[in-house]
């Protein structure tokens, strides 16, 4: 058997390793086919089972082939089989050993496949840098670390290793830039603030920190807790302040206001902004007792005597009971010392309360109870009513409106405010308040009519009607305007105009009708209404046209030359048989004219060309003229 064959033979029974690379030797130093010994140690190193068989690989192919590339790629597919860090830096370091510097790099840099932690990052980087002395493929090893950084203390951690590292100060100082982007949270700033102080050793960079968490911090929690902190590490009370501020404008609650002021107070001094933040929690509607507590403390702690009664003033309208009232007096009584008359009234409620204290407890009740307009505005007359206690009826009355939606509704309530409390500028104040809503002339009367039966405001009744004619009005606005003109204030020079106003905005027979009646009516001038109703007729031209206007004539102006008038224009339209029998039954309706309208029933008997015709004139003439002999004549005529 020849050498070929027997290493063809060798070469088909190889299972490990160690005798693929054997018979390769034996084929490149007996035949010399470094070809045929390549693809022996390539189909052997398909089956490798671990990277440590590819490293074998890897030396044959140095050893018997003489080729590096050959090694590398043998390595390469090494790179498969790692299954740890260690595996990997295992492998880097063969390839070292075997002196290929290029396929340990591409080794290491695979080995990032594997880091989980940012500390296998940076014990990779570190490997990188010590074994292969390779600063860049360190360097950019560290940056994936830095994609891992998610938390303030693993930047602040991951600078302190680019400083250890590299001692690159304006790389670490980068990592915090990237961080303050990534923080939410206050300690998150803190931290990074920290950091930047002990191992950057820069004070700036830590100041520059605290700004931008004062700009991307929104709760006002976190706020008061950063707060706390720049007050412990800094004592730049303007900063300090600018972060209250921001809290201020982030807060809603009451207890948070109410935080807020008395840290503020305490770390600051700033007298002035905390008594503003114990407003903005007066605002958020509290009950009445936390309003009080709010008030002592304007007045006793911030020494804001003004705020303070404002705040009293809330809490007075917030009373619940009569525990509430007790506590709010007394605080009235020691903050208030410049208002006679509010500490006056305060001790009248006191004494009513303490004569009518069965009735209050009951008063109290309902005016929890009640949720609506009407039943709390009689509560507010009834507190009136039996115990003249006009304050406890006002602040009833106030609950009352703010509960009111209606219209009438209103007219109601300024009446009892007007009545019991006596209070003009009140009612009228609600009165205004309902000018808005009077979108027809029967609101505007209505309110009218309240104003007159209370407040005997007659000129200001009158600007109202002025200011409603200077709206834009329809023609029927303006014809009820000129009637109230004459009605309520005897002004016919008024009614006048408003009719000339809707004289010009006549386009119909029914607009000039309406005018008609009402200059007829509103001035008496007699040219003018026949002129319109002139204006009128010229419009009409069926007979149904012709018996609205009379009808409207006979309604408004009822004289009978008016009527006839229009009859006799009717009369130069309507011509056949059945506008003549029409214009017969219309003139006896509206104008009793006998002869008229025995006039127009000849024309008609004139054109009674059937039957028909001769029976409905005799029974229109019998009906309507009591002419029972012409009736008879006319019905001999039917053959």
């Amino acid at each position: 058997m020849g050498l070929k064959e027997e290493l063809e033979e060798k070469a088909s029974a190889c299972d490990a390793p160690e005798e693929y690379i054997e018979v390769a030797k034996e084929i490149a130093d007996g035949l010399s086919d470094k070809d045929w010994a390549r693809e022996l140690l390539e189909e052997g190193a398909e089956w490798a089972q671990t990277y440590e068989d590819t490293v074998a690989y890897a030396k044959a192919g140095i050893d018997v082939l003489g080729d590096e590339e050959a090694a590398a790629a043998f390595l390469a597919q090494g790179q498969t089989l790692c299954m740890t860090m260690d595996d990997f830096l295992d492998l880097a370091a063969k390839a070292l050993e075997l002196n290929l510097e290029e396929a340990s790099r591409q080794i290491f840099n695979a080995a990032g496949s594997k880091c989980v932690k940012i500390s296998d990052y940076l014990a990779l980087s570190e490997k990188i840098s010590t074994v292969l002395n390779d600063r860049d493929l360190a360097g950019q090893t560290v940056d994936k670390a830095f994609g891992k950084c998610n938390k303030a203390e693993d930047f602040v951690a991951f600078a302190k290793s680019v400083l250890d590292m590299f001692n690159d100060k304006a790389r670490a100082a980068a990592v915090y830039d990237k961080a303050v982007e990534k923080a939410a949270k206050a300690e998150d700033f803190i931290g990074l603030a920290r950091g930047a102080a002990t191992d950057l050793e820069d004070p700036d960079l830590a100041r520059s920190i605290y700004d931008k968490a004062l700009s991307c911090l929104e709760s006002g929690n976190e706020l008061l807790k950063f707060a706390e902190t720049v007050k412990g590490k800094s004592d730049d009370k303007t900063f300090l302040m600018s972060v209250y501020q921001k809290a201020a404008s982030v807060f809603t609650d009451f207890s948070d206001y109410l935080k807020l002021a008395k840290a503020a107070f305490e770390n600051t001094g700033d007298a002035a902004f905390s008594s503003g933040v114990y407003q903005k929690a007066a605002a958020t509607n509290p009950d009445c007792g936390q309003l009080v507590d709010l008030a002592n403390a304007l007045a006793k702690d911030l020494k804001d005597t003004d705020a303070a009664v404002k705040v009293l003033k809330q809490a007075e309208q917030a009373v619940k009971n009569n525990a509430d009232f007790i506590k709010t007096a007394t605080a009235i009584k020691e903050i208030v010392t410049n208002d006679d008359a509010w500490t006056s009234a305060v001790a009248f409620q006191v004494e009513k309360r303490e004569e009518f204290k069965a009735l209050y407890s009951d008063f109290i009740l309902r005016e929890q109870e009640y949720k609506t307009c009407a039943p709390m505005r009689r509560l507010a007359h009834e507190v009136f009513e039996k115990t003249g206690d006009i304050y406890y009826a006002a602040k009833l009355y106030r609950v009352s409106q703010g509960l009111t939606v209606n219209f009438n509704d209103f007219i109601k309530l300024a009446a009892g405010v007007h009545a019991d409390l006596g209070d003009k500028e009140w009612a009228k104040q609600i009165y205004q308040g309902l000018l808005p809503k009077c979108v027809s002339l029967s609101y505007t009367e209505e309110l009218t009519r309240a104003i007159a039966d209370t407040l005997k405001a007659p000129e200001w009744i009158k600007q109202i009607y002025k200011d409603v004619e200077n709206s834009n009005r329809d023609i029927s606005d303006l014809v009820t305007l000129a009637y109230i003109a004459v009605r309520k204030f005897d002004d016919r020079q008024w009614a006048s105009d408003l009719l000339g106003k809707a004289e010009s905005k006549c386009s119909t027979m029914l607009d000039y009708a309406l005018v008609a009646g009402a200059v007829y009516n509103c001035t008496g001038d007699r040219d003018l209404t026949q002129r319109l109703y002139q204006a009128a007729q010229d419009l009409c031209q069926t007979p149904r046209e012709y018996r609205t206007l009379i009808s409207l004539a006979n309604q408004s102006a009822g004289e009978k030359s008016f009527l006839m008038d229009i009859i006799h224009s009717a009369k130069s339209q309507l011509t056949s048989f059945n506008d003549l029998i029409f214009l017969a039954e219309i003139t006896m309706v509206y104008a009793e004219d006998k002869d008229t309208a025995g006039r127009l029933y000849q024309e008609a008997e004139e054109k009674a060309l059937s039957n028909a015709m001769l029976s409905a004139l005799a029974t229109s003439i019998g009906s309507r003229l009591g002419e029972a002999q012409w009736a008879s004549r006319v019905l001999r005529k039917i053959h």
